[in-house]
């Protein structure tokens, strides 16, 4: 749903898969003509780190052509005007949750809801639901982001500040809660 920046999506697996396919094939390479004895497990763990590369490489293959849909979506797509519904969250990466969104919007008199990826940060879910409504595109049943969250943020910015609160405040209640028993 959110556009990434094309650069840093398509860079990170493709140098990870070259620096993996670089490493493990030169250390085979190594192996095999420069070194006498070699054990099984040295040719194992080259394997695994190639492997490694080559799972970078089909990963930007693969990044390439969901990017490449989301850029035409945001360009070709019909404008739409969606619902915030609800969130949750089942991600977290370096200690940061990352949230799914559940929103509606009607296309051609059909009513549609929708779950987003496990994309959006905190103060993104909350300047969603602040929003309320918020710009897509759509096209042949893919979804893409058409505003800018940082704009939308500082557009209601005062809605999100209380809706934090809220939610703190709730924590807090549920914190009380869970050390009294």
């Amino acid at each position: 749903m959110k556009i990434e920046n094309t650069k840093q999506v398509i860079l990170r697996p493709l140098l990870l898969g070259l620096l993996g396919l670089a490493v493990g094939g030169g250390l085979f390479i190594y192996y095999y003509f420069f070194k006498e004895e070699v054990s099984v497990a040295a040719y194992v763990i080259n394997g695994a780190i190639a492997l490694f590369g080559v799972i970078g490489m089909v990963s930007t293959i693969y990044v390439s052509i969901v990017q490449y849909l989301k850029l035409k979506t945001k360009k070709e797509g019909q404008i739409v005007k969606a619902q915030y519904v609800s969130h949750e969250t089942n991600v977290t990466q370096s200690k940061v949750n990352y949230y799914k969104v559940t929103y509606k919007y009607e296309i051609g008199g059909v009513s549609v809801e929708k779950t987003s990826p496990s994309e959006f940060e905190w103060k993104e879910v909350l300047t969603l639901k602040a929003a309320k409504d918020f710009q897509i595109r759509v096209l042949n049943g893919r979804v893409v982001l058409d505003c800018d969250l940082n704009q939308m943020f500082n557009d209601n910015k005062d809605a999100v500040l209380e809706l934090e609160n809220r939610y703190n405040k709730a924590r807090e209640e549920v914190a009380k809660i869970v050390s009294n028993k």
